[in-house]
């Protein structure tokens, strides 16, 4: 029974992701944890687990070229900064191989996660052009996301080892817990914050469904970090998507803010226990902070021994080859990090640009639509969705596994052109063609 609805949903969502684009991209946002319900399900699928990779890959590229050739100006907002600075950050990193000390680690990884890059940076960007579309991947993400938790937390082959849940493929193979974690704390940030210009209780009940099993996912995955930065992130961005006029709407956004984390903590009540529960103890939560800045130091330390390494780096993946205890995990689980020692200060400027750029473009898309409740909330769910990346990315990412910080960056990018260029005066159609005016008339 699991696996025909297991299956099912999947083939449901990609057929339907070929002719609905704001499907393609919810498609791509629970890809992941997908892969690892279909593996739960089904041995075929553990077997052959690269299959869903070509199957959504080839679902993607059929949507972004369909975008192309269809759509009125549709690469509008895609080349920005945004993009630009994330091709030069994945291209310093390609060229840092010719100095990196972990030549071969690094190669392999780069191989790797090449065709994700592709996937999310380059093509991914293409499925959404406006507020609208994106308001309707939210609309698609809600029940798409509520099927696939309920899904998983059914499945009894989702099973808890050292508190995190994951799926046993073989003896010393489980799935990744933190691609679990991450769906839920977006999950949780969607649903706190999306708004609808009419009082729907259908919305209500998904949103309720998005909020509770979100936050069940995330806390039975294990990822502290996520559960924390999705709920912070959603209680700081929760005035943007209400705007607060009075008294009274100053008292409801603050309410809807401690909801969130009301929510939150109800549910880890009755989900923390045994394991689960030993690794949100203060003595687990210390010792995984320190583990992070023991690397952090260390990679650090390196970096400013080496003078040629400001400028140039000291190449991908090169912390590999400190010698460090963690060393082995081949990143310091902290973006930023990462791109100031391996790939150098002007990579680091690269990069801090690339935030403030993305920074400012959240602004100016919440002031756009200060006055309109249903598109403002969209783009604060746009910015909530960037930031909790962003958080995500320096807690337990590095360059080549972070594509959809990217993606996130480049869809504000995308929003914020297409809104700017229709507040643009257009031009006379009879003055382009040489007409005269009733002023310019001689």
């Amino acid at each position: 029974m699991l696996e025909a609805l297991t299956v099912g949903s999947f083939a449901l969502v990609c057929l339907v992701s070929i002719f609905r684009t704001s499907w393609t991209l919810s498609l791509l946002a629970v890809f992941f944890p997908f892969k690892q319900a279909l593996q739960a399900s089904s041995g075929f699928f553990i077997s052959n687990n690269t299959l869903p990779n070509y199957i959504v890959a080839l679902i993607v590229a059929i949507a972004a070229f369909r975008e192309a050739i269809s759509k009125d100006r549709p690469f509008l907002g895609y080349l920005s900064f945004q993009f630009t600075g994330a091709v030069m950050l994945l291209g310093w990193s390609v060229v840092s191989l010719a100095w990196t000390p972990s030549r071969e680690m690094a190669t392999e990884f780069i191989s790797i996660n090449l065709p994700y890059a592709v996937l999310y940076v380059l093509l991914g960007p293409m499925l959404i052009r406006d507020v609208r579309e994106f308001r309707s991947f939210l609309m698609a993400f809600l029940p798409i996301s509520c099927l696939l938790a309920v899904v998983m937390l059914l499945n009894p082959t989702f099973t808890s080892q050292s508190g995190r849940m994951g799926v046993q493929i073989a003896a010393n193979i489980r799935t990744n817990p933190l691609a679990i974690g991450e769906l839920g704390g977006m999950m949780i940030i969607v649903a706190g914050l999306i708004r609808s210009d009419s009082a729907g209780i259908g919305l209500g009940v998904v949103r309720a469904i998005a909020m509770s099993t979100g936050a069940i996912l995330a806390i039975q995955s294990g990822s502290r970090g996520q559960v924390a930065f999705a709920v912070l992130v959603a209680i700081l961005c929760f005035p943007a998507a209400r705007r607060v006029k009075n008294i009274g709407g100053f008292f409801s956004a603050a309410l809807g803010s401690l909801a969130v984390a009301g929510v939150v903590l109800l549910v880890a009540q009755f989900a923390l226990e045994g394991n689960l529960l030993k690794r949100w103890e203060a003595q687990a939560v210390d010792e995984g902070v320190g583990i992070r800045l023991a690397n952090l130091l260390d990679l650090l330390s390196a970096w400013l021994t080496t003078p040629a390494a400001w400028l140039f780096g000291l190449g991908f993946n090169a912390f590999t080859s400190l010698g460090a205890a963690q060393a082995a995990q081949g990143y310091t689980h902290n973006l930023t990090a990462d791109i100031l020692a391996e790939l150098g200060l002007p990579m680091l400027c690269v990069y801090l640009m690339l935030i403030a750029q993305t920074f400012r473009s959240s602004v100016w898309l919440i002031n756009r639509f200060a006055d309109e409740p249903s598109n403002r909330s969209t783009c604060a769910i746009a910015v909530a969705l960037a930031a909790y990346q962003l958080l995500i990315a320096n807690k337990q990412g590095m360059l080549w596994a972070s594509p959809t910080l990217f993606l996130s960056f480049i869809i504000i990018s995308r929003l914020k052109s297409r809104e700017a260029s229709e507040l643009r005066p257009r031009a006379d159609p009879s003055v382009a063609a040489g007409g005269g005016t009733e002023a310019g008339t001689t």
